[in-house]
């Protein structure tokens, strides 16, 4: 990538940066809001499988099932009843949606930030997009088993390693979605910014390597465990994993919900 010199503002150039920079901006937002049409997409296609298979189901479905694989509940075939899962997915995908689009109006932004800050703000909101659009996805694709399930006329069993193996997926998924998300697109703003020629100052540098790309603090020399959330990254407080007891705190929560919580639902539902 070549390197721009900077430019006065209200110069010519300025403006033919300020336009190029509008030009990536939008060609990389449909990569962003991928995750949602594809969620969307195979959520609607499970609807329409419902529609069509429908009139041929039993006239009682299974509608929960325990955590291995058995069911533990029943109703009258219906459209909802047969849909639930493509239902949850698609309501979650919506909510997700809504909170990604208005991200940016939660948190303040001064007006007369710098090109490089301008651009690492729109990978910020990218990537939120892009994490809360996979997540969407995986809640998808954790819920599929079951309609499927149901749509194939089968009334019997789950197989028992189905349901942890799913929560597992999620679990684990969420974490791997936020980061890997937040990660790309952090990159994909310091290529942005570099082919603008827009370069982050000594200030801004410091302060972008006290924070993570998932808006975690980490900072040894701030003794605080809770933090207040960097700007651009919403309202609310955050983890400083740079502290000995933010580590601690970040790494139990990382075991509860990633390790611990798979973990009782393997040995519950386990057929010993």
């Amino acid at each position: 990538m070549t390197h721009q010199p900077p430019h006065a503002p209200g110069s010519p150039d300025d403006g033919r940066l300020q336009r190029q920079e509008r030009r990536l901006v939008r060609r990389a937002r449909p990569k962003a809001w991928l995750p949602f049409v594809v969620t969307a997409a195979l959520g609607l296609a499970l609807v329409a499988w419902v529609l069509l298979a429908l009139p041929g189901l039993p006239e009682q479905i299974p509608t929960h099932w325990g955590p291995s694989g058995s069911p533990d509940a029943w109703a009258g075939t219906s459209f909802g009843a047969v849909a639930q899962g493509a239902l949850i997915g698609l309501g979650s995908a919506a909510a997700l949606a809504v909170v990604a689009a208005l991200a940016p109006s939660l948190s303040t932004t001064p007006q007369d930030r710098s090109g490089w800050a301008r651009v690492r703000g729109h990978g910020l909101h990218f990537g939120m997009v892009s994490a809360l659009g996979w997540i969407s996805l995986l809640i998808l694709l954790a819920a599929a088993p079951t309609t499927v399930h149901v749509l194939l006329g089968r009334t019997a069993g789950l197989p028992w390693w189905l349901m942890p193996l799913v929560f597992t997926g999620l679990m684990v998924g969420v974490f791997a979605a936020l980061s890997l998300s937040m990660r790309h697109w952090r990159r994909w703003s310091e290529d942005v910014a570099t082919e603008l020629g827009h370069h982050a100052s000594a200030q801004e540098r410091a302060e972008e390597e006290r924070w993570t790309a998932t808006g975690m603090m980490n900072d040894p020399d701030e003794p605080n465990i809770v933090v207040n959330k960097r700007e651009g990254y919403g309202v609310g407080t955050t983890v400083n994993i740079g502290s000995p007891g933010g580590r601690r705190l970040y790494r139990g929560f990382v075991l509860v919900f990633a390790v611990g919580l798979p973990a009782v639902l393997w040995i519950t539902a386990w057929p010993g």
